[in-house]
């Protein structure tokens, strides 16, 4: 959106929307700027919410490593509760799924919980 069109919703000009954008941008108020990708357009039809729980020695600065290198995976969260991880993924489908939890094998992982997203629920609050 141009700092016009942004400037128009908030009763700015260009120019002192510009300089509040980089003040904000200064201060780490905003932190970045990203793409959004539609993972469907590049054929990662499948949505999936996994839990995963390590053994009690578990590695788990290896396991984090290991899900770093994987593309699929949208959002990685060491979270509460009774398991240790939630992890979401998009997908090429159920046969990449199922490679990906197996990949990471019987030394890393103790439990998982698969969950497939049927839809996204669309918020008003949310960007995009």
């Amino acid at each position: 959106m141009s700092y016009r069109d942004r400037g128009m919703e908030v009763a700015l000009g260009a120019s002192a929307t510009a300089d509040r954008v980089k003040r904000l941008e200064r201060a780490g108020v905003i932190a970045g700027y990203s793409a959004v990708i539609d993972p469907e357009t590049i054929g990662r039809t499948l949505r999936a919410a996994i839990d995963v729980r390590l053994p009690a020695d578990g590695d788990h600065e290896g396991f984090e490593a290991g899900l770093a290198t994987l593309d699929e995976v949208d959002l990685a969260a060491h979270v509460t509760g009774p398991f240790d991880y939630l992890i979401l993924m998009a997908v090429a489908g159920v046969p990449r799924l199922d490679d990906i939890v197996r990949n990471w094998g019987h030394s890393f992982l103790a439990e998982t919980s698969t969950r497939i997203l049927l839809h996204t629920v669309e918020l008003e609050n949310q960007p995009g």
